[in-house]
């Protein structure tokens, strides 16, 4: 059996926002579609988590979510991974920046590297690891997928004239810098920044079905946070057929060489007449790109292509 440890705070299956979520439950669905035992264990609580694994006896635990890697000494099992989703874990200043974090989950990874092997979603993030410590033979990188299946695909969206920036509302995400751009419709929960609520361009919460059902329809999709580790709304976007702008934090995983992906620099992201300058010259160059786009969605990101690598990485070479 293989145990996936989900946070603990939201129910499964995922009805709403939260990337961890749904990323736990598309292993859990298609590791199932490959006959594989699993089971997602989804408490708050560490000692929770604990009781309950050690009482199913896995062969293998996978932590999903960072704040569990409190557990992985007090698990009754060989092979314990753990992945981490942390935003600002590639911020050039993340050691102070992100002080907390850093001193109370990522050093506990570290400390604990002859007991768990790590899964990261990014070469980038491996390499933190590695020059924190961490043996570079117990980490590996394996990204994020995308329910290509579950988005409705278009050649002829209802919006070619408007992009869409699908992301919760807060600072990090920073929709608030670029609200004042004509034609971007924003999507999302609420949590905080000065962002307009009362705006006419903000679209409210989407649910699963009405995301999957429109993201489609618009020109290109924009994400311009100032923290990102493998955002899982540009995996789901280019499975639509959308170009993506994006800042560089949200390239994990991407070629940016291909027409229809631009990044933003760092240095650029406050120069709001350039930014609606690319974004405006992605959504042209992209809609004609639109079956290239799915095609490279498919092929680099569906959860097929991604399990294979989970299978040869970690089942089979652990002989599960």
């Amino acid at each position: 059996m293989i145990v996936l440890v989900a946070p603990g705070y939201k129910p499964f299956p995922p009805n709403g926002w939260g990337a961890v979520e749904s990323i736990v439950w598309d292993y859990y669905e298609n590791l199932l579609r490959r006959n594989i035992d699993v089971k997602i264990v989804n408490r708050a609580n560490p000692n929770d988590i604990i009781d309950e694994i050690n009482t199913l006896s896995p062969k293998l635990v996978h932590i999903m979510y960072d704040d569990h890697i409190v557990i992985a000494p007090y698990i009754n099992c060989k092979k314990i991974y753990y992945t981490t989703h942390y935003a600002y874990i590639t911020h050039p200043n993340f050691e102070i920046q992100s002080r907390g974090y850093f001193n109370n989950i990522f050093l506990k990874a570290i400390r604990y590297s002859s007991t768990i092997y790590m899964n990261v979603i990014s070469e980038k993030i491996k390499q933190i690891y590695i020059k924190h410590g961490f043996p570079s033979d117990r980490i590996q990188v394996i990204c994020n997928g995308a329910r290509g299946d579950l988005f409705d695909y278009t050649l002829e969206p209802m919006y070619p004239h408007k992009s869409v920036y699908v992301a919760k509302i807060e600072n990090r995400k920073c929709q608030y810098k670029y609200q004042c751009i004509t034609n971007i419709d924003f999507v999302g929960n609420f949590h905080n920044s000065s962002f307009n609520r009362e705006h006419t361009n903000y679209l409210g919460e989407w649910d699963k079905e009405t995301l999957y059902k429109k993201l489609t329809h618009y020109g290109n999709l924009v994400l311009l946070s100032d923290g990102e580790a493998d955002p899982l709304v540009v995996k789901e976007a280019l499975n639509t057929g959308l170009g993506i702008v994006i800042s560089e934090c949200a390239q994990a995983n991407l070629d940016i060489t291909l027409p229809f992906i631009d990044v933003i620099p760092d240095d650029k992201r406050d120069d709001i007449r350039y930014v609606e300058e690319v974004i405006n010259d992605n959504r042209k160059r992209s809609i004609p790109l639109r079956q290239q786009i799915k095609e490279y969605a498919n092929n680099e990101f569906s959860w097929d292509v991604i399990i294979d690598k989970y299978c040869n990485l970690c089942i089979h070479k652990n002989d599960l």
